[in-house]
């Protein structure tokens, strides 16, 4: 189930970020700040959550600053277990539902080019992103950052 994130989510979304590894205390701080933002104007950016009994996956999409009808989808995270079940394409599924209510023309998501980050890329794939540019260096010296773009007119 796919569902707008609540305040009570708050706390096993950010143990979910936080067991993955991939989230140093500043990125989870600022996540915890960003959420605690979108319950205070919950109408600037998409925040869901997917539930199976327990929070287990979560969204978070914004407009890109200065752009007409371009979203980013910032966020894409399931928790360690609950990958290949589904939950990833539901939450893109809702956030792009979502972004026809707002009358968005184009979704990004942006991932790295190493090894470990190779099923997020052919996830997008499935979903039929495609690959726009590559900025590199961009998160590290040898990380490249992979901007994919899906239409959504």
């Amino acid at each position: 189930m796919i569902i707008k994130t609540q305040a009570e989510h708050q706390q096993a979304l950010l143990k979910i970020l936080q067991a993955s590894g991939q989230f140093d205390q500043e990125g989870l701080a600022y996540v915890a700040d960003t959420l605690e933002a979108h319950f205070k104007n919950p109408d600037e950016a998409i925040w869901l959550t997917a539930i199976d009994e327990e929070p287990v996956g979560v969204a978070y999409c914004a407009a890109e600053a200065m752009t007409s009808g371009t979203w980013n989808l910032l966020m894409l995270w399931i928790k360690e277990g609950f990958d290949g079940q589904g939950f990833g394409k539901a939450l893109v599924e809702q956030i792009e539902k979502e972004l026809a209510h707002r009358q968005a023309r184009l979704l990004i998501v942006e991932t790295s080019q190493l090894p470990e980050f190779e099923s997020a890329r052919q996830f997008y794939a499935r979903l039929n992103f495609t690959l726009e540019a590559e900025v590199k260096n961009f998160f590290d010296a040898g990380d490249n950052k992979l901007i994919y773009t899906k239409s959504l007119k």
